[in-house]
């Protein structure tokens, strides 16, 4: 009877260690209208504001917009590609590169009644706005960095500050216990929120940093705990002022993080490498688990996410087409700078979409992929533009070039990508 008891006891321990191993380790429940939501979209400022949106062309916030009063522009276009969630990048004083630490709202801009106007108008209309923060790095000269970087920030061997890879223009923050700067940090979202009713963030940076040192004395804990602890102390804290306020990360690569928060960006997606492919690398991808986002220029690809269950990061990038009879003679014109090449290989994905959407044939010897590969390992040689003239360039354009000219002087409707995002993903998104 004792052993049978002994058993019972011993059984019910591994379950309640069980639950206490796997309980901690389940995804978070998100807003119903997060759930729903298949894609955000990115005006400005997209090479450093999370990877998946590397290499795509990124407008200007001044001339795009002028104020934050028209911030319901930029939901009027993303609603053109199915979207209904705005992520603004660069709203801070002054802009994206020279300040991150103190998230004050931009003058040149209208400042922050400009702002609260601004993001309350998408709100009237239905929409939904979101906000970069960045909880890895603050840049020195901040104010933020000049009175706390020093003692928040982690230290070397020799005591002194980590630099971001090789640059001293930024300090690197320490979440763990003997620093400030979770604390602060969080105390940054919940006046974002409180303030101007924004609906989340995207978190720069984590979700790939992992595992690192700090040798200040001051500092306990771990990096990687305490990057845990930021994450959900945000959650929770702008989730007491909006229940339906996101966190989302850049970068899947922590389930330790995905856990606690609403989901993140598969990094860099869009230009060196199928992001299909980086999904399908992940454990979770076959549970959909975790919500991803991504992008690719390739239409067959973004396909491929969609049907996996995953989500859209889009760009204005998507309203370009590339069809008119100047982009063919750019095509044929010889190449005059050393990033013309980047802007070609734009127009053959815009090319080889157009013939994939409107269901015409492409070439089956031609690999773009391969193509941007090869284009681009020819960059570290520091060539002449003309370098670039490969015969697999030239070959590309003699293939594509005909079929694309074909398409849009037949009878048939031409589906761009435009319409063709919004009917895949707007009927998920309104109904």
């Amino acid at each position: 009877m004792e052993k049978i008891k002994r058993k019972i006891v011993l059984a019910l321990g591994i379950l309640i260690a069980l639950f206490a191993t796997t309980g901690n380790t389940m995804a978070v429940e998100s807003p119903q209208w997060w759930k729903n939501n298949r894609a955000i979209y990115a005006s400005f400022d997209l090479s450093g504001a999370g990877g998946p949106l590397m290499k795509f062309p990124s407008e200007d916030i001044k001339k795009k917009l002028g104020t934050f009063r028209n911030l319901p522009v930029l939901l009027k276009e993303s609603r053109k590609l199915g979207c209904n969630c705005v992520y603004l990048v660069s709203y801070w004083e002054p802009d994206y590169q020279d300040n991150k630490g103190d998230y004050e709202i931009r003058t040149d801009l209208g400042g922050p009644e400009a702002f609260k106007e601004g993001v309350a108008k998408i709100h009237s209309m239905g929409g939904r706005i979101i906000l970069y923060l960045e909880p890895f790095i603050i840049t020195r000269t901040s104010k933020v960095g000049r009175r706390y970087g020093m003692n928040w920030c982690m230290k070397d061997g020799n005591g002194k500050p980590q630099t971001y890879y090789g640059r001293s223009r930024f300090f690197l923050m320490w979440p763990g216990a003997g620093s400030g700067w979770t604390n602060y940090i969080c105390g940054v979202a919940e006046k974002l929120v409180r303030l101007y009713g924004v609906d989340g963030f995207h978190l720069d940076s984590y979700g790939c940093q992992w595992d690192l040192k700090d040798s200040d004395r001051r500092h306990g804990g771990s990096f990687n705990q305490g990057a845990i602890n930021l994450v959900r102390t945000m959650r929770e804290r702008i989730q007491k002022i909006n229940p339906d306020a996101i966190i989302m990360l850049e970068c899947c690569e922590r389930t330790e993080l995905l856990d606690i928060c609403d989901g993140g960006q598969i990094e860099s997606g869009a230009w060196l490498y199928s992001p299909v492919k980086v999904l399908n690398e992940k454990p979770w991808v076959s549970q959909r688990k975790y919500k991803a986002f991504t992008s690719h220029y390739s239409m067959e690809e973004m396909d491929k996410i969609l049907e996996m269950g995953y989500n859209f990061s889009l760009s204005p990038w998507w309203f370009e087409n590339n069809t008119a009879e100047k982009d063919f003679k750019r095509m044929r014109d010889h190449m005059k700078k050393t990033n013309d090449w980047i802007k070609r290989m734009r127009i053959l994905w815009n090319w080889d979409n157009l013939l994939y959407i409107n269901k015409v044939p492409r070439p089956s010897n031609v690999d773009l992929f391969q193509l941007r590969r090869n284009l681009d390992m020819r960059q570290y040689a520091k060539p002449k533009p003309r370098y670039y003239e490969t015969g697999a360039y030239w070959a590309a354009v003699n293939v594509y070039e005909p079929l694309v000219k074909k398409l849009l002087n037949s009878d048939k409707p031409i589906k761009t990508q435009e319409k063709y995002l919004r009917e895949k993903i707007g009927p998920v998104l309104y109904k």
